[in-house]
């Protein structure tokens, strides 16, 4: 057994950094003659990241344990069958539909090792002391270290360091980076299995000084650890760190040939191979079709709410519609996307997106419109005219401008309502300052000019659907006509005391005249004035 002939000490640590939450794992197995190591990172934003993490190492180690073998081949099936895994939890549990993980699978036969990673979890081989080599990330920053846009040590500070390109869990086929010649084995050699919340906190060569500081391995744990979490960053992503080290190796041993090879030359590979890849396919199409329905429940429910004007539930409709349409974009990019159509598929999926967000807008107009005229007639009924009319204008202009939904909401009638209402409310301002005349004619004992302006005001409130004001100004030419009655008596009580004092004291008589004269001209008579 070359476990036993070899050394390999295994030690690691796994933490939420400042999340609320740990979405990475780590696992390991180390049999007679083949070890596996495997470590995963969820991708945070997605429900069910700490699901398809650990759903990954465990599906990784159960497969290698089934069928353990050392050469390249083996990684790429370990990959394929962690990636199959989580598509079935995606397609069993609804709520994990989007869920996605970075995976990193290292293999060895106790003298060499082999590695294959998808998405940005890092493997480093140390020697020496020294980082000899490291896996290559999925990532747009690392497009632009491959193409000279980005130096490597800068990586960990560009914002496009998670942007992954591939994950365990996309819809197309993934395509993991694997190396295809085995790393030979040193003893005190070491490899570090790390997640995105290590590598962006300490870099390689402070990696080093700390394994120099500290030949104890624990102590070098602790102290790695330590420094994560005194980075000078806000917030720590969740970390994981596993250090393998090669206290000693086994002797040399060639890579196993696959036999599966010949068997699929003779066909018999190629027809499991079309099974899955026809069942998959099924499943993609039922997948894309289920949520094509749910899509167009919810923009029905959008459109009935609409005409019901429960504008705010119509809104969230269209944005629960939008949300389904976003599962409906692939994530296959780079060369994958491109053979599989990927961009002309997004495209046609944003374009989609884009005529929600369209009707969300449009929604979010007519809501405020009718907003607008329900607190229109609230102030029109309280007899505040100019605010309701600035607010029926506002509304109008809108429902003017806008097409969307109009026969449904009949728009035509609102609006010959909404001028009709803004019409009225020039006139009923004009009648409120006709009856303000009328008062102020009254307070100055002009019964005439006050019953005159009164009976102009009630006229336009009847006109106007103000018939509830005509009642008050009724009682107010009552009310005049009572004084003018009053009135009129004492002008002729003062007639006819002059009419008494015309043979016995002219000059009063004259007086009492004169006032009775001026009594009838205020009250209108001008035949007696």
């Amino acid at each position: 057994m070359r476990k036993e002939e070899a050394k390999f000490e295994t030690r690691f640590f796994s933490e939420a950094g400042t999340k609320g939450k740990n979405n990475d794992y780590f696992g390991y197995t180390q049999l007679d003659n083949y070890a596996i190591w495997v470590a995963a990172d969820g991708y945070d934003e997605e429900a069910g990241a700490d699901v398809a993490a650990k759903l990954a190492v465990s599906s990784a180690i159960e497969y290698f344990m089934l069928r353990p073998r050392f050469n390249p081949d083996v990684i790429k099936e370990i990959m394929e069958y962690a990636n199959l895994k989580v598509k079935e939890k995606q397609e069993e549990t609804e709520k994990y539909s989007l869920m996605h993980t970075s995976l990193l699978v290292v293999i060895s036969n106790y003298n060499s090792f082999l590695y294959g990673n998808v998405g940005n979890t890092r493997l480093y081989h140390l020697r020496g002391g020294y980082v000899v080599s490291q896996s290559r990330d999925d990532t747009i920053a690392q497009l632009l270290v491959d193409e000279n846009a980005l130096d490597m040590n800068d990586m960990k500070y560009h914002r496009q360091r998670n942007d992954l390109l591939q994950a365990i869990g996309d819809f197309g086929k993934i395509k993991p980076n694997i190396i295809k010649n085995p790393v030979t084995l040193q003893e005190n050699d070491m490899l570090c299995l790390t997640t995105i919340g290590f590598w962006e906190n300490i870099d390689e060569r402070e990696m080093e000084v700390e394994i120099s500081r500290y030949p104890n391995k624990d102590s070098l744990l602790r102290s790695l650890e330590h420094k994560v979490m005194a980075t000078t960053r806000e917030s720590v992503e969740n970390y994981t760190f596993a250090l393998v080290n090669v206290e000693k190796v086994a002797s040399p041993e060639p890579v196993e040939k696959d036999k599966k090879k010949f068997w699929i030359k003779v066909g018999l590979i190629s027809l499991a191979v079309l099974v899955i890849i026809l069942s998959l396919t099924f499943w993609n199409i039922s997948k894309r079709n289920n949520i094509i329905k749910r899509a167009a429940v919810y923009e029905e429910q959008a459109n009935d709410d609409i005409v019901k004007k429960d504008f705010n539930n119509a809104i969230e409709s269209f944005k629960l519609e939008k949300a389904e349409l976003e599962k409906l974009k692939p994530k296959s990019r780079g060369i994958i996307g491109f053979f599989t159509g990927a961009n002309g598929k997004r495209a046609d999926v944003e374009k989609r997106i884009s005529a929600v967000n369209t009707k969300i807008s449009q929604t979010s107009k007519l809501q405020k419109a009718f907003q607008d005229i329900n607190e229109a007639n609230q102030l029109f009924n309280s007899g505040n005219y100019d605010e309701a009319s600035r607010k029926y204008q506002e509304a109008k202009y809108v429902l003017e401008e806008n097409t969307y939904k109009k026969d449904e909401l009949n728009t035509d009638e609102v609006l010959t309502t909404l001028n009709a209402r803004i019409d009225s409310s020039s006139k009923l301002k004009e009648a409120l300052a006709i009856e303000t005349a009328g008062n102020q004619a009254f307070s100055a004992g002009n019964y005439n000019l006050a019953k005159e302006n009164y009976k102009t005001a009630s006229e336009l409130y009847l006109v106007n659907g103000r018939a509830d004001y005509v009642a008050n100004i009724e009682r107010k030419i009552a009310e005049i006509d009572d004084k003018a009655k009053t009135e009129y008596n004492g002008a002729m009580l003062t007639e006819n005391q002059a009419d008494l004092l015309s043979p016995t004291d002219t000059n009063k008589s004259r007086q009492s005249y004169y006032q009775a004269r001026q009594m009838y001209q205020s009250l209108g008579d001008t035949a007696k004035a």
